[in-house]
Parts: C-alpha cells; structure tokens; sequence
C-alpha cells in the first residue's frame, strides 16, 4: 500500500482507496458472519428453553386440572372421616386405609410436587428477557406462587400421615376427638385453598398462551393415582370443562 502512494496521483491515492475498501468490505462481511452464528446459536438456544418450558408448564396445567376435577372427592374423604369419629363411641370406629403399589393412605389426595428446572434455566440464561412483557409477568407471577403451593401441600401431606392413627381402635375422649375434627377440618380450609389456588395456576397459564391441549391434559388427569381412587370408590368429581375454567388472579 505505501507503494502504491508513490505513485503519480491519482493512480496511487485510487488503488490504495481500493485496497481499503476491499479490506473493510471483509471485516464486515466477517463481523455480519459472526453476528449471524451469534444470533442463530441465541435463537437455537432460546427454542431448546421454551421447548423445556411448555414441557414443564404443560405439567404444571395437569397437576392444576387433576385438582380442581378431584376437590370434590377430597371434601368427601374428610366428611366420611369426620362422620366416622363423630358417630364412634368412646373407642373410635378404625377408618378404611387403602393402598397400591406406591403407598398407604386414609386420604387420597394429590401432592405433587411443581417442576421449577426450565423456569430457573431460562433465566440464567436469558431467554426470560427476550419474553413479551405480559408474558413474563404472568409467568413471573405463577412460578412465584408456586412456593406456597408447596407449603400447604406440605402441611396436607403431615395431616393425611397423621389420620393413620383413626385406622385402629383408639380410645375417644371429648379432647381427643375435638383435636381429630380440628385437623380435619383444617385440611377442609387448605383443600379450598388448593383448589383456589390451582384455578388461579390455569389462569396464569392462559395469560402466558402456555395452555396444552385440553384433551392431553384430561389424558394425564385420568392416569394420576388420585383420579383413579376418586373414580373407583365412586366420589364426587367435577367435570374437565368445568375444572379446566379459570379462576382470575
């Protein structure tokens, strides 16, 4: 290039101009290839994200709809509970426990615990922020209400363990059997709840357009153990369209 200034104007300034040109025509050209890769590489990784995210959103809209179908068998398991210490005499009337290959219980009742992976992944790596804002703030709001889903799941979990007890012969006195229709009732509060609380799921998920296909989740209802039990002992239920409405935040 300093050769070519050595020439004669305007040849020399012209091929040098030329040089210049063609040099910076390949930076560009190469910085628009990498900006490319980066992008495609982003938008890869973005699709793997939020293909894991309906995944695990789609679960969260059965576990919702297998509750609000099965709470009213759930208020029906604890009035025959109740009904049952309440008519016992002074030695208590040992309660039905059922059973299947996974576990024992006096009361069915669904207790599943909600996946978080996907959401914590796709914020780590970004893709929450490339989120519609509606969007994000839905989801934000849900998976935000999750941790007291898990809560009171926990507490139902502690009681069902503890009406164990109500299958043997237990002697009933006045505080003993005020103490038993207490906890019983207090998992009657936290079922309501619950089921509040997953309509409100079902309306988060719609607000985020993350709602599966109905007949997929009435397919996985069907296939949890609670629904089945509820079936099988000829509980209460209420139907998947009724179940499936949301209820609004």
């Amino acid at each position: 290039m300093f050769r070519m200034l050595k020439l004669k104007p305007p040849h020399g300034w012209n091929a040098v101009g030329w040089e210049l040109a063609i040099v910076t025509l390949g930076v560009l050209l190469a910085l628009a290839a990498q900006q490319w890769a980066d992008n495609r590489d982003r938008q890869q990784q973005m699709d793997i994200s939020m293909a894991a995210l309906r995944d695990e959103l789609a679960k969260h809209y059965g576990y919702a709809v297998e509750y609000r179908v099965v709470y009213p068998c759930l208020q029906a398991q604890l009035d025959r509970l109740r009904n049952r210490v309440l008519a016992s005499g002074a030695t208590n009337d040992p309660a039905p426990y059922y059973g299947d290959y996974l576990m024992h219980y006096v009361i069915r009742q669904p207790s599943k615990v909600y996946p978080t992976d996907a959401w914590q992944a796709a914020v780590t790596d970004g893709t929450t922020l490339r989120l519609d804002g509606s969007v994000r703030r839905a989801l934000a709001g849900h998976y935000g209400q999750l941790q007291e889903v898990w809560e009171i799941n926990k507490a139902n979990n502690a009681s069902e363990e503890g009406f164990v007890a109500l299958t043997h012969k237990l002697p009933l006195d006045p505080t003993v059997r005020y103490s038993i229709i207490k906890e019983i009732e207090q998992m009657r509060g936290r079922f309501e709840y619950m089921d509040f609380e997953n309509g409100q799921i079902i309306d988060y998920l719609q607000k985020a357009h993350m709602i599966p296909p109905p007949e997929k989740a009435r397919a996985d209802a069907q296939r949890y153990g609670t629904y089945q039990f509820c079936e099988a002992q000829g509980f209460p239920m209420r139907s998947f369209e009724e179940a499936m409405v949301a209820v609004p935040n």
